[in-house]
């Protein structure tokens, strides 16, 4: 099997299995196995060769074998499961090896406190490895045996965590390429420089023993990924349904293949008794198609060796209906005209300003049905006619040239509070913008009112900015769009016999809180950040009609959908997809969010600018039921009768 094969319906099969477990394996059967797979519609499934715990499956002479196992679960499963035709990757977790970690203090990191094992904190990560030590090459033997002994499709290695280490072979190493190590970044980088040389080292090692195989490094940047991208997104494990929408868009712009991993628990890893409804589940592989992806569902094998039978009558369930997408999901590619530009993604989600801000940006413009990538600074610009700087995001020297570039180019850049500055924050980086910075916003809360050309659907009342940002003056031949009010006091001051509570807008501060200059819009708020955290529906609006003022013929054009229903659009050679979801995860309790019916909605009108596709029939996959349409303008217009949950539109051209 060779790497131009990529999965369409996947498992990650999860086996962290405690030592105090004494029957590891007894009731395992490989054909049942596989067939249980083979079944359920699978075609490529991630098996384990050594677990979190450091335990390995296999009769290693390397690693450490469970002191449970009862028999080899490695190679059955690899040969059971080439029989039926399902591919099959090892799994080897990296960043975490509770077994070794115990045996080899020197091979673990020590953290900035002198710890090596944060017992305070438990959880999985309270060891971590350090691959500036014998734990690589230890690793790597073991790696090398797997693919000496097994005829794997990939290696897949788990939990690299890029944080630094001060143990005494990173202090030295550091102080041989004259780094700080009081420096947190200088360290961090050193860990980054120790973690490339351990992935480039396994690159080399596949190489030259399996060349063709997949490899994963999970935990790593997207780009960074030597074959292929898996989005790791349990919605109810921690990442919630606000993850996924940029990941994925981000993800899609890296030229690789790509699937989103969801998982069949409840909550998260390791949850053996929970299991989502099935709508839950076909919605997160429904979400994945529609954005260009394909599928893998996480799971957990039980100890003896038996995958239990409902979690793959579900999986089955669900892998049935995608399968019936394959002719239209085959190769389609997304199509985007908004570029969300955020210099530094990584992987993993992240409190901060900036991880915030872009997925802000992603639900309002999702909720806005515009159709966006997320891009990082390597990215190619050329092909989209708005770009838009959430929140947080200077302007180096590299991305100022694509910045003028576009511009030249006729684009729109729009942007909010802090981006646009100049990475040491003293004035905006680009004379195009026609603004003044003046420094952080000194006003808590402010409120903004909408002028003449965007207002539209926003209550002609002062709006409260409810997160300062920057103080900005318009410039010549710059035209504010909303002003800025400021109130009579700050939130939380105190005179020692009031705290200010009570907050009214007191008159117009003089400075503005939207600024355009001819094809800039500039918020002084971080509107991105806002709409996430507060859910202000006329900052949404806002935003929509800036859009709408310059892109007046988006892609594409619905209505009667709710603001919760996402619009996708796919493409293939002569014909566009487009996805219409409209499931709704509903806050339950405190923090779980619960998807577990569709919801119906019926007389969809939908728009699709013709780009001069000469369009000769539309209709709904997977029925390939016909629906009448007409072309009016720069548009194919459809009345979509019902879609209940998920239902793509496809527009073929001649």
């Amino acid at each position: 099997m060779t790497r131009s094969f990529f999965p369409k319906r996947a498992v990650h099969l999860d086996f962290h299995t405690m030592p105090g477990v004494y029957d590891v394996g007894r009731d395992f059967d490989p054909e049942e196995f596989a067939r249980t797979l083979h079944e359920a519609s699978i075609d490529y499934i991630t098996v384990f060769a050594k677990c979190n715990l450091g335990f390995a499956y296999y009769p290693t002479q390397v690693g450490i074998v469970h002191p449970g196992l009862k028999t080899d679960l490695l190679g059955p499963m690899v040969s059971a499961c080439h029989k039926y035709g399902i591919q099959i990757t090892a799994y080897l977790n990296t960043g975490l090896d509770h077994e070794h970690a115990l045996r080899h203090r020197d091979w673990c990191r020590l953290n900035a406190n002198g710890q090596v094992y944060e017992v305070q904190t438990m959880g999985h990560f309270f060891r971590k490895m350090c691959l500036n030590t014998g734990w690589a090459p230890h690793l790597l033997a073991m790696v090398e045996e797997v693919l000496d002994w097994y005829p794997v499709d990939g290696i897949f290695l788990d939990c690299f965590t890029v944080t630094p280490c001060y143990g005494v072979e990173c202090l030295e190493g550091m102080k041989e390429l004259g780094l700080d190590v009081a420096d947190a970044a200088q360290a961090q980088d050193f860990c980054w420089r120790v973690t490339q040389r351990f992935t480039e080292d396994v690159e080399r090692l596949v190489q030259r023993k399996r060349p063709h195989i997949k490899v994963y490094f999970n935990g790593l940047p997207y780009r960074t990924q030597p074959t292929h991208v898996e989005l790791e997104v349990l919605p109810t494990g921690g990442w919630g349904y606000d993850y996924l929408p940029w990941a994925i868009r981000y993800a899609r712009t890296l030229g690789k293949p790509y699937f989103t991993m969801t998982g069949r628990f409840h909550m998260s890893w390791g949850d053996f008794g929970g299991i989502r409804p099935y709508h839950a589940l076909l919605f997160d592989c429904y979400d994945s198609i529609a954005n260009g992806g394909t599928c893998s569902v996480g799971d957990h094998m039980h100890p003896r060796g038996k995958l239990e039978p409902e979690v793959y009558k579900l999986i089955g369930q669900v892998y049935e209906r995608t399968k019936e997408l394959d002719p239209w999901a085959e190769g389609a590619r997304s199509v985007a005209e908004i570029a969300v530009i955020v210099l530094t993604i990584s992987y993993h989600p992240q409190a901060g300003f900036e991880r915030v801000s872009v997925a802000g940006a992603s639900r309002m413009l999702m909720e806005l049905k515009q159709q966006f990538d997320v891009c990082d600074g390597e990215a190619d610009l050329t092909e989209y006619k708005i770009l838009i700087l959430p929140d947080d995001v200077l302007v180096t020297e590299p991305l100022k040239g694509k910045l003028q570039e576009h511009l030249a180019r006729g684009g729109v850049i729009i942007s909010s509070a802090f981006a646009g500055l100049n990475p040491d924050r003293s004035a905006f980086a680009l004379p195009e913008y026609g603004v003044a910075y003046e420094g952080p916003e000194t006003h808590d809360p402010s409120f903004f009112t909408a002028e003449s050309g965007v207002e539209r659907d926003i209550p002609a009342m002062p709006i409260t900015i409810y997160t300062p940002g920057i103080a900005m003056r318009a410039q010549e031949g710059s035209k504010v769009l909303a002003r800025l009010h400021k109130p009579y006091f700050n939130k939380g001051c105190w005179d020692w016999r009031h705290e200010n509570m009570y907050m009214p807008p007191e008159m117009d501060s003089g400075r503005p809180a939207l600024v355009q200059h001819g094809h800039i819009f500039h918020f002084s708020f971080p509107i991105f950040q806002g709409y996430f955290e507060h859910a202000v529906v006329a900052y949404r609006t806002l935003l929509g009609n800036c859009i709408e003022s310059v892109l007046p013929k988006p892609l594409v054009k619905v209505g009667n959908v709710p603001s919760f229903g996402q619009v996708t659009v796919t493409q293939q050679d002569t014909r566009r997809m487009v996805h219409i979801l409209t499931y709704l995860p509903e806050l339950r309790g405190q923090k779980l969010q619960m998807i577990e019916e569709p919801i119906t909605v019926e007389g969809i009108e939908l728009a699709l600018r013709n780009d001069g596709h000469k369009v000769k029939r539309v209709y709904l996959a997977p029925a390939r039921e016909a629906l009448a349409f007409h072309a009016e303008g720069d548009y194919i217009h459809v009345t979509v009768p019902k879609v209940r949950g998920y239902q793509m539109v496809v527009f073929e051209a001649e």
